[in-house]
């Protein structure tokens, strides 16, 4: 495990630059078709600043693209800007970034998470990969003989063009199969993203599911949602393309997320950190942490780091566990290196929701929207707070520590004062008491920022600085 507390030399983020190997080919995610798709969207919002946003792995393509997207446009005043280094993840569209330049658009190049963004246009030109497709209906075929199946396709979208291609053969194969795809920005999906037109079959049907891509968090989140026990994965990563009947949650990874959730019943101040700013309801989801964390009588802390990773949230000692809010394909939650828990929002709600108590991990999801209002898992946090008023008085045993603990909740103090805090009483060594306060909790820290002192400074000369290089500065006044 890597130190907790690293020097900000050795502090490494999330995203590890893309080497030669890891490079895409200007092929696999720009042609002339999109092009001229990516044309046909900027006239039709008449955007004036565009942000393209690409991956490490297609950065060093950016230079050709706008060339190309600027030789063909009829707009002279079009602006086009390059975003590189984003402010959370690549998968997700980079708001923030694109705000500096005041752009009006955003093109999203590569893999996305598909999260609605809610205050900017945005066009993704997704990865253009193939697969066998012979391969895989012959596969399919011998593990579903049964033509009258009524089958799910769903898919990574790197392969949506090469889908589109096999639609046709898949249904000569399976008349009674349904190929989902990927809904507008101006539609309401029927599942995460995805829009599906299944005519008589009901949507939540015991039917087999087939999904083409990897092993990843996007297999993960649409195997959970579909909530079905007949999944098929063709893995295009694996050297032996095999159609593999998978159980997305697996009993070694529900055991380390039932002890993160553990870590967060047991805990006494949660860590909220917001890994988006531009995924729609974020603000939202934040809210109902706070407001079930208050309801068990824990306090919150709103965090945000920019991308997270382990150095940052060692310098929050104090707090017991992290919830994570942000991108539902952030596989930061798989890293050992934290010396805290880190949950989704999902994890925080059943360790939070009393009522999650005798159902976990019964439906699971990495995306909050989920958890909100007209979600497939939402549930009213008053109901919620009025169940725990309820239950108060009963305890239960931490399977973390042994020990018995008590589900305390803290009814809201009316107070005219607007700068006084609740406090608690704590005992000290010697049978003393001290009053503590949660807004005390990081007050006592060494650094705290500079202090301004506005209008308390005595006027002063404007005076010229040093310059140069440390080892020996110019015009410096101890010469």
């Amino acid at each position: 495990m890597s130190s907790a507390f690293s020097s900000g030399d050795s502090i490494v983020q999330n995203q590890v630059p893309a080497t030669a190997a890891d490079r895409l080919g200007l092929a696999d995610i720009w042609n002339a078709e999109q092009r001229d798709r990516c044309l046909r969207w900027i006239q039709k919002h008449s955007l004036k600043r565009v942000a393209l946003q690409l991956p490490d792995s297609a950065l060093h393509h950016s230079v050709q693209i706008v060339s190309e997207l600027r030789d063909v446009a009829s707009d002279s005043e079009l602006a086009l800007f390059v975003l590189a280094d984003t402010s959370y993840g690549s998968c997700c569209v980079d708001e923030i970034a694109a705000a500096h330049a005041n752009a009006d658009g955003i093109v999203h190049f590569g893999h996305a998470c598909l999260s609605k963004v809610a205050r900017i246009p945005v066009l993704y030109v997704f990865l253009q990969l193939t697969f066998d497709e012979e391969h895989l209906l012959a596969a399919l075929s011998q593990e579903l003989p049964d033509c009258t199946v009524a089958l799910r396709c769903f898919y990574e979208v790197a392969y949506a063009n090469a889908v589109a291609r096999l639609k046709g053969a898949l249904l000569a194969r399976y008349p009674s199969a349904t190929v989902a795809t990927i809904a507008e920005p101006d539609q309401q999906a029927d599942v995460l993203c995805w829009k599906l037109d299944e005519g008589a079959h009901p949507p939540n049907g015991e039917r087999p599911v087939l999904y083409i891509g990897r092993d990843n968090l996007s297999f993960f989140n649409t195997a959970v949602a579909l909530e079905t026990s007949q999944c098929y994965l063709y893995d295009t990563s694996r050297p032996d393309r095999q159609l593999v009947r998978t159980d997305a949650v697996g009993a070694k990874w529900l055991r380390r997320r039932y002890y993160a959730i553990e870590r967060c019943m047991d805990a006494r101040s949660i860590g909220i950190v917001v890994a988006t700013l531009s995924t729609k309801g974020y603000l939202e989801i934040v809210s109902r942490v706070q407001r079930l964390a208050k309801a068990r009588g824990v306090r919150t802390y709103l965090i945000s780091i920019g991308k997270v990773n382990p150095e940052k949230l060692a310098n929050f000692i104090d707090i017991d566990c992290f919830v994570l809010v942000g991108c539902p394909e952030n596989d930061v939650f798989t890293s050992r290196e934290f010396f805290r828990p880190l949950l989704s929002v999902f994890e925080a709600e059943m360790g939070l929701n009393v009522t999650w108590r005798e159902k976990l991990l019964a439906s699971y999801t990495f995306n909050f929207a989920d958890l909100l209002p007209d979600g497939r898992l939402h549930s009213d946090v008053e109901e919620v707070a009025a169940l725990a008023r309820e239950t108060n008085d009963t305890a239960d045993v931490s399977l973390v520590t042994g020990r018995a603990r008590h589900v305390a909740v803290r009814e809201e103090e009316e107070t005219t004062d607007a700068n006084d805090t609740c406090r608690d009483v704590a005992p000290k060594g010697r049978n003393e008491l001290a009053q503590i306060s949660s807004a005390d909790q990081f007050s006592n820290r060494s650094w705290q920022g500079l202090e301004q002192k506005l209008g308390q400074d005595a006027p002063a000369l404007v005076q010229e600085g040093r310059s140069g290089i440390p080892i020996r500065y110019q015009n410096d006044p101890t010469d």
